[in-house]
């Protein structure tokens, strides 16, 4: 979603350029791929601990050096192939494998091409870090220090925001946006969100909010989870269940509260739209970190257990004016525009050479 936005905004600023968005993992890996996803899946469902362990962990990332750069020699045919057959201008990474991969061949002087990473969360973690890359689009300050305390040079780093889609840019009322989804326009709303697999206890959610507020779910990729919803709430006027649906941005239009994972890119879709979040069940690592930058900014409370969102929701919708204060420095915070800024930082690049 980051990179569509990126290149949406560099079609509008460069017209004639051609780009190609393409999932590195997936390509150079079409086979171990989806077993790592899988994996990866069933670490954060059963044994997160696992993951905060693993994650940016100094230890772990000396002792899986040789292996990572086995995967990264396995993948080098294809990416070559890749190379050649676009003969690129540049290379804008916003995933740290393939990263990894292209700052690897300008190492050793295979490559000889801008490489951009951008960065889809407000912290990032050492498996970003190649001297190699020429320009870092980072969300926040603190990613900024981060790599400048990793020795990387200030020149290379600019603070641009999570690129988000331009459509979060517009807002429709919320009386108008409730009734494009057939819901009460004056009822208080809340949006509950897993992430795009449906990760946490959103059923236990439903089963605590439904009875005060009308309630958006959406349940990503999870289709099991999905129907069990849908079979238990599809007649109640007051639910609506999406799947994986690219009608968030009328979702958080229509909502006064947001109740979600902390992933980089939805929380960024939040702040462009000033709604105000409860963090819910932070995946360990990456989401943790985004959940300590939004709760320090005061634009959202944390709570995991149902029982005690359902009465932070009840608490916020209940003081209007938190929820104003929240709304005002989210929208504060939020840097709408940073597709089209990474856009502009890309251009600059390329045209300087």
């Amino acid at each position: 979603r980051a990179a569509d936005a990126v290149r949406e905004s560099l079609s509008m600023l460069a017209p004639t350029w051609e780009t190609e968005g393409i999932d590195a993992v997936s390509f150079a890996y079409p086979t171990i791929g989806k077993l790592i996803s899988r994996t990866y899946l069933e670490i954060l469902r059963h044994t997160p601990v696992l993951w905060d362990f693993v994650y940016d962990n100094p230890d772990v990332e000396t002792a899986t050096r040789e292996i990572r750069e086995l995967l990264n020699l396995v993948s080098l045919p294809k990416m070559r192939s890749l190379l050649k057959r676009h003969d690129p201008q540049a290379l804008v990474c916003t995933q740290a494998i393939p990263c990894s991969v292209f700052a690897a061949e300008k190492r050793r002087g295979r490559l000889h091409i801008p490489l951009i990473s951008v960065i889809t969360d407000f912290a990032l973690h050492s498996y970003w870090v190649h001297p190699e890359v020429d320009l870092y689009c980072v969300a926040s300050e603190e990613a900024r220090r981060y790599l400048i305390q990793q020795g990387l040079s200030s020149s290379k780093i600019v603070v641009t925001g999570i690129p988000i889609s331009p459509t979060f840019l517009g807002h429709v009322p919320k009386e108008q946006a409730r009734e494009e989804l057939h819901l009460d326009p004056k009822d208080p709303t809340l949006l509950i969100m897993g992430g795009s697999q449906g990760l946490g206890p959103l059923h236990e959610m439903v089963d605590q909010l439904h009875d005060s507020f009308q309630c958006l779910v959406t349940t990503g990729v999870n289709r099991d989870l999905f129907r069990t919803l849908q079979k238990r709430y599809g007649k109640d006027r007051r639910i609506r269940i999406f799947g994986y649906t690219k009608q968030v941005n009328t979702l958080m239009d229509a909502s006064d509260l947001l109740i979600t994972k902390p992933g980089g890119l939805t929380s960024s879709e939040a702040l462009a739209k000033g709604l105000p979040m409860i963090i819910s069940n932070p995946i360990p690592g990456q989401e943790e970190r985004n959940a300590r930058y939004l709760l320090k900014q005061g634009v959202a409370e944390e709570a995991d257990e149902p029982e005690d969102i359902a009465r932070m929701a009840q608490s916020l919708l209940h003081h209007p004016t938190k929820l104003k204060r929240m709304t005002e420095k989210a929208l504060a915070v939020a840097k709408p525009y940073a597709a089209m800024e990474v856009a502009r930082q890309i251009f600059r690049l390329i045209r300087a050479i």
